[in-house]
Order: structure tokens, then sequence, then C-alpha cells
């Protein structure tokens, strides 16, 4: 039995929806949806295959985009509708000098329902619009940070978007009567975006899709036989089928790999922050991989949207160091954490194999809080403070010698700073949990790091095989 659950907006801190439905994951659950209006939720019976956030076109949500989200909700698809014409009502009421970023409030509603139907494993959605939404999906996707949305779909998009204000991007944007035009942001798209075209599509929409194949933007056109809503369901098929390749002995973890020849013969292992594989955490890896450290990053947000018993992330990370150092030849580990990937480490690393232990050569702690969660919070995404275990016990069991604390200075009550005069290599940069976003120098840190502890240690190993002899 196909189930339609309507969310509906209530006053909840600062504009909250809450489900109006029978079904005991989602009723009295506040959520909020920031911009997107009143979304219709609709849950699939059985196990969840993927979400996906349906834009209507410009007349609105109607019997035609209810009929496609019937098609999706048989797909085993989590569904989002938005009404677009309401949603861009909203947005060109808004103050003049506010962009809108639609990306945030898009992958905060997608966390939380996920979160409220208890799903195992959390899914980036596909966005899908078609014509005028299929314009706006675009424009969306030159605003979409890594790790974030799984693929967009545009069907048919318009070459202007009836929104006067203005989106939070670096994209090009040409104002036009009663809209604007929306390249691609320069620094290239963040996620696969597919753009197919019936016989209805307009030629100019399409003459714009092209000129942005042509800048080098990657992205994927096909002319349809179907009918708009019909290729709306294939390209989800699409997206929903393309495999990940990935090492068959950790083949079940979410996994980012960044091979290189080692130049020291030393690989790393990133945890990121509670956003996944994104901003500091990709930065980081990006620049460790130049320097010769290849590297493996692991998405905390998928890896950690259920909850891990410390032992078993220990289990996990024995699995990812004995893959990959024999897979890149690499006999030394740094180990990195970011946030929320810096609180599970101490601990983490305190219940590897010796074996294992023996291989790290340096832990390094960017923004390490005070206490450690072992799953992703809802709560702690959108501002909250959660943590179950604290972290400074964990970090006085390990080597002083082998850890790196990163703390900005406006971090005033920064766990790093309890670490001082124990021999720990404490690092105080500019601004606060960001660093100010010179991650090229805190790579740079990282890697002169090791190389110096892996100095001192061949030196004491040299010393004692002298006084041995």
């Amino acid at each position: 039995m196909r189930r339609y659950i309507l969310v509906f907006l209530a006053l909840f801190w600062c504009a909250a929806a809450v489900f109006a439905d029978s079904n005991p994951a989602l009723s009295n659950v506040p959520i909020d949806a920031g911009l997107l209006g009143k979304p219709r939720i609709i849950l699939p019976t059985g196990p969840v295959r993927g979400e996906v956030f349906l834009f209507s076109d410009k007349e609105g949500w109607g019997a035609d985009e209810d009929i496609l989200a019937a098609s999706l909700q048989s797909k085993q698809m989590i569904v989002v509708g938005i009404d677009t014409k309401t949603l861009l009502a909203t947005l060109n009421a808004r103050p003049a000098n506010d962009c809108i970023y639609l990306v945030s409030d898009i992958e905060a509603l997608s966390r939380q329902i996920q979160r409220a139907i208890d799903d195992t494993h959390y899914q980036s959605p596909i966005i899908a619009g078609m014509r005028t939404s299929g314009a706006l999906v675009l424009a969306i996707a030159a605003q979409t940070p890594d790790a974030t949305i799984k693929q967009t779909v545009a069907i048919d998009p318009t070459i202007a978007l009836p929104l006067v204000k203005p989106l939070c991007t670096d994209a090009p944007r040409v104002s036009v009567s009663g809209g604007s035009i929306y390249g691609l942001s320069p620094h290239g798209l963040r996620n696969p975006v597919d753009v197919g075209y019936t016989a209805a599509a307009s030629t100019d929409g399409r003459t714009h899709v092209l000129e942005l194949k042509k800048q080098g933007f990657a992205i994927q056109t096909k002319d349809l036989t179907e009918n708009p809503h019909q290729a709306v369901l294939s390209a989800v098929d699409r997206a929903l089928s393309v495999a990940v390749a990935s090492d068959h002995s950790v083949g079940d973890l979410p996994l980012i790999q960044l091979p290189t020849a080692p130049s020291f013969g030393t690989m790393a292992i990133i945890y990121s922050g509670d956003g996944g594989w994104r901003d500091i955490d990709k930065s980081i890896g990006d620049v460790l991989q130049k320097d010769g450290v290849p590297t493996v990053g692991v998405d905390s947000l998928r890896y950690f949207w259920s909850k891990k018993k410390p032992d078993e992330t220990a289990k996990d990370m024995a699995r990812i160091i004995d893959t990959y150092t024999k897979l890149w030849g690499a006999e030394h580990v740094i180990l990195v954490g970011y946030s929320f990937g810096a609180d599970i480490l101490p601990k983490a690393y305190d219940l590897l194999p010796v074996g294992d232990k023996k291989k790290i050569v340096e832990i390094s702690l960017l923004g390490v809080s005070n206490t450690a969660n072992y799953q992703i919070s809802v709560g702690a995404f959108l501002g909250n403070s959660y943590g179950d275990a604290p972290t400074l016990p964990a970090l006085g069991k390990l080597q002083a010698q082998m850890i790196q604390c990163f703390y900005g200075e406006l971090e005033t009550d920064s766990v790093c700073l309890k670490l001082q005069g124990t021999g720990s290599e404490l690092i105080k940069t500019s601004g606060g949990h960001h660093f100010d976003g010179r991650y090229d120098v805190l790579a740079h840190d990282i890697v002169n790091g090791a190389k110096r502890r892996l100095a001192v240690a061949g030196n004491r190993d040299s010393n004692v095989a002298a006084e041995r002899y």
C-alpha cells in the first residue's frame, strides 16, 4: 500500500515541519525544512534503495508529479516532493542582500528523514527537475560541495531560472527579465550531472548546456524518446545502478582512494568530519597525494551513520591498514582525523593489534573535541554538541611523541591546550575550527612531522644497533 506523508511547517525554533503520519518512525518528529517550504515526504514500503528530491515544474505540484512520485516510491525510493512554484515565490521574497544556499537545506532535510526512519546506511540524495526545475537543479549543482548530492538529473532544462535573488555560488550569473541564467562553478562539478532532452526540449536550453560542456564541465547529455516523467525514472535508475569499485577486503567500507607511489614509504588514513568527505578532509588528502603520500579517506558521515563500537572501529581500521599497506607497498602509516574523525582516533588506535600499532608513525588530530561520539548526530550537524566519551583519557594512553594536535587560535577551549608539557606537538593556526582554510599548510605540516618522526626512529634504531655491536 502506497503511503503519502504530508509534511506541514510548524513553529519549531526557526521554522520546522512535523510529520503528520501514523508511522511511528516519523510521528511527532520535528523536521527543520529550511527554505524548502512544505515538502511531501513519501516513503517506500520496503528497504530504502535511495532518496530523490523531486522538484515540480513552475506550475507547481500536481497530478503528474503525484504519479511520478508514486512510481519512484515503487522503486523503493524516499521521495521528497518540492512545489517549485511555491519555492520560487518564497525565495524571491527574501531580503535583497541574502544569497540562497538551497543545497544546505536539501542535505539537512535528507539527513533528518533518514535518521527518523532509522535507515542503517546514509544515502546522498538525487535531485531531479524538469523544464524550469531542471534549470533550478543545474543551478543547485553550481553551489554543491563534495560528497553531498549523489546525482543531478535535469530533463529539458530551460536556459533561465525565474529567480531574481542570487544563489550562493561563484558560478557566473546573468540577470534577465524576471530571472537569472546560471553557469557552473569554476571549481568544477562535485557530483555527476545527467541532462536529458525529450522532443519538447527548448533550443536555448540545449544551447546553454552545450556551452557548459564546451567549457569543460563533464555533463552527461542524452536525447530521449520518453516523456519527461519517464525520463526522470530512467535517469534515477541509472544513478542507482552505478557501482563503486573497491578492494573486496574493504568493499563494505565508505572509502576514498587517493593512490600514488609512496615517496618515503608512508601512507595516510584520514577520518573525515561529520559532514563527510569534503572541504578540509578532501583538500588535505589531495595535497598528501601530491606530496607522495598515498591516502585512504574514510567518509565518517556514512561510516558512522549507524552506531559503531570503538573495538569495531579499530577492527575496520586494522583492515584498512592491512589492505592498503600491502596494495601500495607502504611500511608506515599516518593517522589523520578532523573534528568528528579526530575525536574517535585515540581510542581506535589504542584498540589496534600490536602489529598495526607499530606501523603508525604519527597521529594528526585537527579540531579534536572534548568528547567522542560513535554515531553521526543530526543535532550535531545542526549546530548542537553531542558526545559519548571524553577524549582526554584516550589521548593520555598514546605515546605523546606521536601526536600532532592542531587548533585554531580562536579555539580557546581546545583539548590540545591540555596536552601542553606532555611532549605532544601542538600546532596553533590562525582562525577557528576550520583553520582559515589554509589546508595546504596543514597537509605540509603533517608530512614534515611524519618525516621528522621517522628520522628520529631511524636514529634511535641505529644507536641501538651500534650498542649491540
